[in-house]
């Protein structure tokens, strides 16, 4: 949220402004001048969060490890089950290694679509 207000702050009110003359309401302002400008920040934030989700571990070891039925197993807590619970090191490596990939690519997909969506001062 902290990287989202600073990107909000760096927004000109002179576009504001323009289009408020221009008699744009407040929806049409944040579709037109908002979210374009905000839009190298999601990407940003869309990143990271979903490097983060695939890396999420402490919580669900320290509070159930792993649930009832497995229902908290995430993914990054199974490699560590294999590695150090079972002691199945090669599996677990390999998983960790299909997990670089998935982020990887995930990652790959969302640069190459940002094309059509993130919109930046060299585009103007």
């Amino acid at each position: 949220m902290i990287i989202f207000a600073a990107g909000l702050k760096e927004i000109s009110p002179t576009y504001y402004e323009a289009a408020e003359i221009d008699g744009a309401n407040k929806w049409q302002r944040f579709i037109a001048i908002t979210l374009p400008c905000l839009s190298p920040i999601i990407l940003y934030n869309l990143i990271m969060q979903t490097i983060t989700a695939f890396m999420a571990f402490t919580q669900a070891f320290v509070i159930t490890q792993g649930g009832p039925n497995d229902s908290t197993n995430f993914y990054a807590l199974y490699v560590y089950n294999h590695a150090f619970k079972w002691s199945n090191m090669g599996y677990a490596s390999a998983m960790s290694w299909v997990m670089l990939a998935l982020i990887s690519i995930i990652t790959f997909l969302l640069f190459k679509t940002s094309k059509f969506w993130v919109f930046t001062e060299a585009d103007q």
